[in-house]
């Protein structure tokens, strides 16, 4: 009689089937890892976005108003809340809560006295703070808070 060894190893044809189901595997599960990113980036906007108001409510609670909605400059450099004078530029208001969402280095670095487009404060406003902004927002080459 003819007695064959029979060989312990995978054949081409099932190396192949095993290859296919790990594929399948792997690609059923990237779109799971994705949702998972975007639900982790979803909460820490959210977070950011909790941030502010209570940055808000904290400026309220210390200055008993809102912050204005823009600072305007006048033409003597002194600033004021009033927008509708003066012929300088705006200050956004996100400048004035700054020291409630923990940016009191940026806050500091801010002077008053100088119009908000001077040259002053031209590191300032392209200043990316993360409280201002969304993990999932796309970023723009030259984006600026203000």
């Amino acid at each position: 009689m003819n007695f064959r060894k029979r060989q312990h190893a995978f054949t081409l044809v099932e190396l192949l089937v095993v290859i296919a189901i790990i594929g399948v595997l792997v690609a059923m599960l990237l779109p799971a890892v994705q949702a998972a990113r975007e639900a982790a980036r979803r909460s820490s906007c959210s977070n950011n976005m909790k941030q502010l108001g209570l940055a808000l409510h904290n400026y309220h609670d210390t200055y008993k108003a809102l912050p204005a909605g823009a600072w305007m400059f006048n033409a003597a450099g002194a600033g004021s809340t009033s927008c509708t004078t003066g012929n300088g530029r705006r200050a956004p208001w996100t400048v004035s809560i700054l020291p409630f969402i923990e940016q009191n280095n940026i806050y500091d670095k801010v002077d008053f006295t100088k119009s908000w487009d001077n040259g002053v404060h031209s590191a300032l406003r392209t200043t990316h703070i993360e409280a201002f902004k969304c993990p999932s927002d796309v970023p723009y080459p030259n984006q600026a808070y203000g």
